[in-house]
């Protein structure tokens, strides 16, 4: 999977992304409405990589590797992976890459993908509800708000997205 936007590469996370996705990881600025918020350590953060190059082969998706275009720099993630929930998408960004709308980028192009190429459509997202600039992105694609679900002991806005509205 190769995809391009405006300023993103968007593919498969390698085993060599380490180093940079542990960068990201580690910042609690980032990981502040993840679960219970806590950072990765760099051994957390390989299996996350592994977790995705595992969904790769067996559910032909996963969470993808955002690159800047220009530096190829490791910038974030956007992507699916199968839950108890659903299909969930989700998007995580480098703090210095925030505000200036890359998370709608990657996210417009990897629904798009996700649909189109995939051909998924029934797709959940959980947001926190303090997490206004992701319930802003999801919002802009489509999803529509369902309810609010509780996940370890934390309150999520549950989101959905159907490719087939009627």
């Amino acid at each position: 999977m190769n995809l391009k936007s405006d300023r993103l590469l968007i593919g498969h996370f390698k085993r060599a992304d380490l180093q940079e996705w542990f960068l990201i990881e580690r910042d609690p600025s980032v990981r502040k409405y993840i679960l219970d918020g806590s950072v990765l350590n760099e051994e957390q953060s390989l299996a996350y990589i592994e977790k995705n190059i595992a969904s790769y082969a067996k559910f032909n998706f996963g969470r993808y590797a955002l690159r800047d275009k220009k530096s190829l720099r490791l910038i974030g993630m956007c992507g699916f992976l199968n839950t108890d929930m659903g299909i969930d998408f989700g998007y995580r960004l480098s703090k210095d890459m925030w505000g200036c709308g890359l998370g709608l980028e990657a996210a417009s192009a990897v629904l798009a993908y996700g649909i189109k190429v995939i051909g998924l459509n029934h797709i959940v997202a959980g947001v926190m509800p303090e997490n206004l600039a992701s319930i802003k992105i999801l919002e802009r694609l489509d999803f529509i708000y369902q309810t609010d679900v509780i996940y370890k002991r934390k309150m999520y806005h549950k989101y959905v997205f159907s490719s087939n509205k009627t």
